[in-house]
């Protein structure tokens, strides 16, 4: 009787097999699990035919990582010469069921090389193994490498799923989270997690800055990061998720302007919504009548493609064109143009747009073009100011342009290159979407060894998987606040910052906080963002500078760092001479120094209660970083002085601490969170007990749940700002007519109670919520041991589908829309306030005795 190669694989693992050097004798197969069940390991094979590792649950063989360990792709510097390694099975195999050593050779007769391949097994704990890939050459200067990484069952799976499918259509994955599946007819659930794209050499960047939309680039790294076996892949019984690490999408050169893709005729443009369309001499004429209309043009599309849409067009206003992965019935599943689809208006002239859009993925039947009114960035409609926006367009066309895939990561002569994955296998996930995201986060944060509670691991998860490789030639670590904030490779300053100090990474925190520092402006200004492919210049009087001064020191205490004092100095006698620039103790800026940043003050403003504390506790970080001749101009006086004006924004009478001295009906976060600063760097009060109490107190509670850790704290947020009335007892959304602390152009969008409960009018924002809370508790603000539970708790249970750090939660059940950004990095910043608050110890980060924290 013949039996397939699985077939074998599954047997010889179970029993145990003349030739398998590593393994013990295998138990007979039983339908009922033990409650003590584990991942173990076995290889398969002999020194002949190689060896590989299969994966083991409760001591039956389920998975395997194909038919080898790994396959890669070799090139020479010049690209002139390749060789192609497939399913490599090692030659030697040592180790027990918990750790397995595969190690051999690759020939590269091509190249006239040998790689040296390492590929290390570990189970971590009784449900993730650890596996990691290791190359080392000696014979060039350098290679250019990827390598790809696969999963399978032995079995054909009951369904296979990703992070945001859970029925996976397959292809290529960019979805908020790096994660992908199966799960067995026995309901065990198996997946593929990454070590964070840091250490692995990955990003998720797709387009470059540009104006007046981002177009992709000429090279897109890491577009087959997670690839799932698509249904005719499964219909040839081959299912599996698979891994590449170190390769790039490349336009090709000399390509003409690619091959044009067919547009439906207008009349079978589909419309939405109210409006009208025509056609007169070759124009198209759209008048749209609604924000939520709009015409819709179906094309062809595949993933992993670029496509090239251009047209003329004439409009009074600016609208949008986006790209959408549609269904057969052309309804949206995924926005691919997100963020980046605004036309500017064009009056009377004729004017040409032109731009490059990256299909990551598909998981519809095919794509579409959307015309519309422009929107906000909170998917809020924008109403024509003159009735019906008129939009004229001719010459509409839509290429598929030519592209190849090469590998980019770098192996150097004698430097050891090494990738690392993880599986988990458990026997106790529902089948949902909910329970496949939550269960990915939370081993990947198991098998790097943090410690803490289900919201703490997803934080933690989340943070790593947004720290990026740059680009494939700067390789230097960058931190993403989202995958979509960061679609450019954009890091911005604030966001780094909170991510990565929330954690004990020398690595990170020395490593990104150089990077600012290389990007200081003549003036010592820190820049608000820097990306990799078009610079954008915000050297300005916000946060920015301050925080890079706190960062420094923060760095010197926790890792001994040795700071570059000529670039700290520039900073500090920047920040003098910008924000005390009348040498008053009274702080000028031109922005909020802090996240409520949708408004600023070009002449400048001198009335900010959070700029004020901010001011405060730089001076105070200036004078502790010992910069010679300028730390010791300060003197503790002054800054008490400036410590005593933030004190006097606290009204007594309305017993909160007031956003400005005009400001008297809203209150929220912002006002208190130089005090949690202060607390943090210093162990220092400034606002008073009182204060701190009488300010949280007046902050409402929101979002009641019976299932919360304490329902009878009658809420689980707290709005990070919200209005009060006027009778100041009750409490309310802002709208159009009425926004404090809001620009004009960003209130707009509150009209019509649009926004009521989301992102800044009355938005549960979880870092500076709970930070306040910390801070509150040092004071003694007994409420607190019930809102931080209650807040954890809310972050991965009022949007149930989406247990992730989130950018926001939105407070007005009747308006549940938690934006784009689902999987957040600068949450991660709670774990020092739990720190700070007695609730966690730094010995539960893995990365406090690996780096060399003190």
């Amino acid at each position: 009787m013949r039996i397939s190669r699985r077939q074998f694989i599954a047997s010889s693992a179970a029993t145990g097999v003349a030739g398998m050097v590593c393994g013990r004798d295998g138990s007979a197969a039983t339908s009922i699990r033990s409650p003590h069940a584990k991942v173990s390991l076995r290889a398969s094979g002999d020194a002949r035919q190689g060896y590989q590792t299969v994966i083991l649950f409760d001591g039956q063989p389920v998975a395997q990582s194909g038919e080898g360990e790994f396959s890669a792709v070799f090139q020479n510097s010049d690209r002139s010469l390749e060789q192609r390694v497939q399913n490599w099975r090692a030659t030697s195999c040592t180790g027990t069921d918990d750790h397995l050593l595969l190690e051999g050779e690759c020939k590269l007769p091509n190249l006239n090389a040998t790689v040296f391949a390492r590929v290390e097994y570990r189970v971590v704990t009784p449900q993730v193994v650890r596996k990691q890939i290791r190359f080392h050459q000696i014979d060039m200067y350098e290679l250019f490498y990827q390598v790809s990484n696969r999963l399978e069952p032995l079995e054909p799976p009951a369904s296979v799923w990703s992070f945001d499918q859970v029925n996976c259509r397959g292809g290529a994955l960019r979805e908020y989270f790096p994660a992908a599946g199966f799960r067995t007819n026995a309901d065990l659930t198996l997946a593929l997690l990454t070590d964070s794209g840091y250490r692995n050499g990955w990003s998720r960047l797709i387009r470059r800055d540009g104006k007046p939309t981002k177009p992709a680039p000429r090279q897109i790294p890491d577009v087959n990061l997670y690839y799932v076996s698509r249904n005719i892949e499964g219909e040839k019984r081959q299912f599996f998720v698979q891994q590449t690490f170190g390769e790039a999408l490349v336009r090709e050169e000399n390509q003409g302007s690619g091959a044009p893709v067919a547009l439906p005729a207008i009349s079978d443009w589909r419309k939405q919504g109210d409006l009208s369309l025509e056609e007169h001499d070759g124009t198209t004429v759209l008048s749209i009548r609604s924000s939520r209309a709009g015409v819709v043009i179906p094309f062809s599309a595949k993933g992993t493609e670029i496509y090239s849409l251009r047209f003329r067009y004439r409009s009074p206003q600016s609208f949008s064109v986006q790209v959408w992965d549609a269904d057969k019935q052309l309804n949206r599943l995924q926005n691919i143009s997100l963020y980046n689809d605004r036309v500017p208006e064009s009056l009377a002239e004729w004017s040409e747009f032109q731009t490059e859009a990256f299909f990551p993925s598909l998981i519809g039947d095919g794509g579409t073009l959307y015309i519309s009114m422009a929107a906000s960035e909170q998917d809020i409609g924008i109403q024509s100011a003159a009735g019906a926006l008129r939009i004229e367009i001719r010459e509409l066309q839509l290429r598929r342009l030519s592209t190849g895939l090469q590998p980019y990561h770098r192996l150097e002569m004698d430097r050891t290159e090494a990738k690392t994955s993880f599986i988990f296998v458990d026997d106790g996930i529902p089948n949902t979407l909910r329970d496949y995201r939550l269960a990915s986060q939370r081993h990947l944060a198991d098998g790097l060894g943090f410690r803490g509670s289900d919201t703490e691991k997803v934080l933690y998860s989340d943070l790593l998987m947004l720290c990026w490789s740059v680009t494939p030639e700067y390789g230097r670590p960058m931190v993403a606040p989202s995958i979509w904030y960061s679609a450019a490779g954009e890091m911005y300053m604030r966001d780094s910052f909170f991510t990565v100090n929330g954690i004990h990474n020398r690595e990170l925190n020395e490593g990104v906080f150089d990077l600012w520092a290389a990007n200081q402006g003549e003036n010592g200004a820190i820049n608000t963002l820097v990306e990799p492919y078009m610079a954008n210049l915000e050297r300005k009087s916000n946060d920015s500078t301050p925080l890079w001064l706190m960062w420094a020191l923060l760095n010197r205490t926790r890792f001994g760092t040795v700071l570059p004092m000529e670039r700290i100095r520039r900073a500090a006698e920047y920040c003098l001479q910008t924000y005390d620039r009348r040498h008053d103790g009274i702080c000028w800026a031109q922005f909020v120094m802090g996240q409520l940043d949708v408004i600023d003050y070009p002449e400048g403003v001198s009335e900010l209660c959070e700029n004020q504390g901010m001011l405060a506790v730089t001076l105070r970080v200036i004078k502790a970083l010992n910069i010679p001749g300028v730390s010791d101009e300060i003197s503790e006086g002054y800054i008490e002085k400036t410590e005593s004006v933030y004190r006097s924004y606290y009204d007594p009478v309305l017993k909160f601490v007031r956003p400005t001295r005009k400001i008297s009906d809203a209150i929220g976060f912002g006002e208190i969170f130089p005090e949690f600063l202060s607390l943090w760097l210093f162990g220092r009060k400034i606002l008073t007990d009182e204060m701190m109490i009488n300010h949280l107190d007046r902050i409402p509670v929101l979002l009641p749940r019976k299932d919360a850790p304490y329902p009878a704290a009658d809420g689980t947020v707290r709005p990070i700002f919200i209005g009060l009335t006027k009778d100041g007892k009750g409490w309310d959304y802002f709208t159009d007519a009425w926004h404090p602390m809001i620009s004009k152009e960003h209130a707009a969008n509150y009209a019509n109670h649009n926004m009521d409960g989301i992102y800044y009018n009355g938005g549960s924002w979880m870092r500076i919520e709970i930070c306040g809370y910390v801070a509150g508790k040092l004071h003694g603000w007994t409420k607190a041991d019930q809102a931080i539970p209650n807040r954890l708790w809310a972050e991965i249970n009022i949007a149930p589908d989406f247990p992730t750090s989130q950018e926001y939660l939105a407070t007005d059940p009747s308006h549940p829309f938690f934006g784009y950004h689902r999987v957040f990095a600068w949450n991660a910043f709670v774990l020092q306030a739990l720190e700070m608050a007695g609730l966690r110890t730094r010995e539960m980060d893995p990365d406090h005795q690996k780096h060399g924290a003190r």
